[in-house]
Order: structure tokens, then sequence, then C-alpha cells
């Protein structure tokens, strides 16, 4: 009995298996289930053969066909958290990291830090909650909250900059949202986040409007800029 197991990273369950059923439903020798979180997936092909290696080639040949479907969006086959992968890429690249956080309240450096050995590559960071130390701490100039609101894509991306400028980082990570369940706005809904991330080659911003309550914003927040850094990594 062999199991291969592929996480996927911020594609919806639905949309997955609309990619990969027709790839796994040639193989009924071959148990397929996907399982889903916030914000990432996980895929197990489980088959029995007559040695561990038959079973082995028979899973893994459906999986190489589901990860060449899904591409980049598969961030592990061996069962590697997320937070495990950014830190190899970082590490592998000899680069640092530094975070600006505020509707994440702190979790987006948790997950980064619960890696051993994170202070190779973990500067350092902060939660900014307020939009005076968005200012203070990041260098968010305070005309730029005034005119676009805390929750905004100018805002993310200035929080990235900032800190990785504040802490003299090969990539910086801002993130801004509404992570409910009060404070949402017709404009900006609770579950609207901004995400941000400054390297030497520019700054990239995503903006997503994700389900659920507020545990489960924060924590597809977390998710999007781990996997934009995995990236931008790679």
């Amino acid at each position: 009995l062999f199991t291969r197991t592929l996480k996927v990273a911020m594609l919806g369950e639905s949309a997955v298996d609309a990619r990969v059923a027709p790839i796994y439903k040639r193989y009924p020798d071959v148990d397929t289930t996907i399982l889903a979180g916030a914000g990432e997936i996980e895929l197990h092909f489980r088959t029995r053969g007559t040695t561990l290696d038959a079973a082995q080639a028979r899973a893994d040949e459906v999986a190489e066909l589901v990860e060449d479907e899904l591409d980049d969006a598969v961030y592990s086959r061996n069962g590697e958290s997320l937070e495990q992968i950014v830190s190899y890429w970082l590490q592998m690249r000899n680069a640092t990291v530094a975070v600006a956080e505020s509707c994440t309240g702190g979790l987006l450096a948790e997950r980064i830090t619960s890696i051993s050995g994170s202070s190779r590559y973990f500067l350092g960071g902060a939660v900014v909650y307020s939009n005076q130390l968005k200012t203070e701490f990041a260098g968010v100039p305070e005309e730029m909250i005034h005119r676009h609101g805390a929750v905004s894509r100018e805002v993310a991306a200035a929080l990235a900059e900032g800190i990785r400028y504040r802490c003299e980082s090969t990539f910086g990570v801002g993130i801004t949202g509404v992570a409910g369940p009060s404070g949402g706005t017709s404009d900006k809904p609770v579950g609207l986040v901004f995400h941000a991330v400054a390297s030497d080659t520019g700054t990239e911003i995503v903006q997503r409007t994700f389900p659920g309550d507020r545990k489960r914003i924060r924590r597809f927040a977390s998710t999007m800029a781990l996997d934009m850094l995995r990236k931008k990594l790679m």
C-alpha cells in the first residue's frame, strides 16, 4: 500500500477537482481523495501493488500528471508544509524576509518562525494595527492612508516596501485587510485583504476577498502571502 500526497495553494477545491478529475478517473485502481483547508488543498493518491515499488510507481504516475496540470500551484509532493517550502527557497537563494502585518496580527510571522532555523532568513517585522504605527514602523505616508484608506493596494505596497527598507531584507511582505466580523463596508467588505511582496525587482500586489469567519480569513491571508513569497523565490 502506498500513498502520494500533493499539496496545492490558493486554488479552490471545486476548481482543482474540475481540472484533475479527467486525469484521476482514468486510474480506477488508484483511490483519489481531495481535502480542503483555508487556502490549501491536499490530493491523496493511494494504491496497492504486488510490491511497494510497484504501488509507488502507479501512484506517482497519476500524481505526476496532476502536477503537470496544476503547475506551480503545487508546492509539495512529500508532505512539507508551505512554511517549510518557503524556508527551503529562502535558504537556497540566501535571501531574507521581513513582514508588516495589520489584519493577520502576527500570524504570518508566527508561521514563518514555526520552522527551526528561521533566524537564518527571518529578520523580523511589525504588527501595525493602528495607522500611526503603519507610519512610524513601516514608513507609510499619513497622506496615503488618508487618501486611500488603511485597507488599500497602495498601503499594502507601502507596508512591504517600508519594512523591507527598515529591516534591510531581500523581501518585504505587507498585509492589510478587514478580518471581521465588524468593520466591513460596501466598498471594503469583510474578507477583503491586500497582500504585497516587495523586492529589488519591484512590488507585487494581490487583492483577494476570502470567505469565512475571522480566524479563517486570517489563515487565508497568511497563506496567500506565503504563496506569493514562494512563487517570487522560484
